[in-house]
C-alpha cells in the first residue's frame, strides 16, 4: 500500500465511530486535506515516486460498480467524492464512468465506502429515534433513507466547498491531466438535479444537520 493510501486510510480510521455524522464528515474532510498535501509534495519533489509508481499517474477510466449506477443516492455520493479527490465523472449510456489516476480512483472508492457506511449507520439511529419500526413499511423506510442520504451528501458537499474556499485546496484537488482528458471528450457531461429527488424535507435536513 503506498503512502498516500495509508494516510487517507488512517484519517478514515480516526472517524470509525461513524454513528456520529460530525465525526464521519470530519474524517472525510481530513482525508481530502491529506491527499492534497501529498500531491503538493509530489509535485515539489521530482524523485519522490519511483518509476513504477509514476505509471499510476496515467489517467484512466473505470466504470462505477452496479450499486452506484442502480441507486441514485449512492451515485450522487460517488460523484461528490470523486470531484473532490482529483477525479471526475461522466455518463456513458446509463453507466457512471470515473476518470482519474489509478491511485486517485482507488482512494475515491475507499472514501466512498466509508461515507456510505457512515450514512447507513447514522440513518439507522435516526430512524430508530424518530419512527416506529413496525408502523413504517419497507418502501417508506427506503424513501426516508434516500432523503436522509441526500441530506448527508449535501452537507458534506457544502463542507468540501467551505474547506476549499478557506484554504489552498481549490487547485490542488483538481488533477490538470484529468481536466485535459475531460475537455477532450465529446459528451454532454454529468447533469444533476438534487431538488427533484427530495420529497421529505425533514429527513433531508436531519441528514444534513450538525454542520
Amino acid at each position: 500500500m503506498n503512502q498516500i493510501l495509508e494516510k487517507v486510510s488512517k484519517a478514515l480510521r480516526l472517524g470509525t465511530n461513524n454513528n456520529n455524522k460530525n465525526e464521519a464528515q470530519n474524517a472525510i474532510l481530513a482525508a481530502q486535506k491529506l491527499m492534497a498535501k501529498y500531491h503538493i509534495n509530489q509535485e515539489d519533489i521530482d524523485d519522490f515516486l519511483n518509476e513504477n509508481e509514476s505509471k499510476d499517474t496515467e489517467v484512466i477510466e473505470e466504470t462505477a460498480d452496479n450499486e452506484m449506477n442502480n441507486d441514485k443516492w449512492k451515485r450522487r455520493l460517488m460523484v461528490v467524492i470523486v470531484k473532490n479527490f482529483r477525479c471526475d465523472v461522466y455518463y456513458r449510456g446509463k453507466k457512471l464512468i470515473i476518470v482519474g489516476s489509478k491511485e486517485d480512483i482507488l482512494i475515491s472508492k475507499r472514501v466512498y465506502l466509508y461515507a456510505k457506511q457512515a450514512i447507513l449507520n447514522s440513518f439507522k439511529i435516526f430512524f430508530k429515534e424518530n419512527y416506529n419500526l413496525y408502523a413504517v413499511n419497507n418502501s417508506i423506510r427506503n424513501k426516508y433513507k434516500r432523503e436522509y442520504a441526500f441530506g448527508f451528501i449535501n452537507g458534506i458537499d457544502e463542507k468540501f466547498k467551505e474547506q476549499k474556499a478557506s484554504s489552498e485546496l481549490s487547485m490542488v484537488v483538481v488533477n490538470p491531466s484529468v481536466k485535459a482528458y475531460m475537455n477532450n471528450l465529446n459528451f454532454k457531461g454529468y447533469r444533476r438535479n438534487r431538488s427533484s429527488y427530495i420529497t421529505d424535507s425533514y429527513c433531508f435536513e436531519e441528514g444534513k444537520k450538525k454542520r
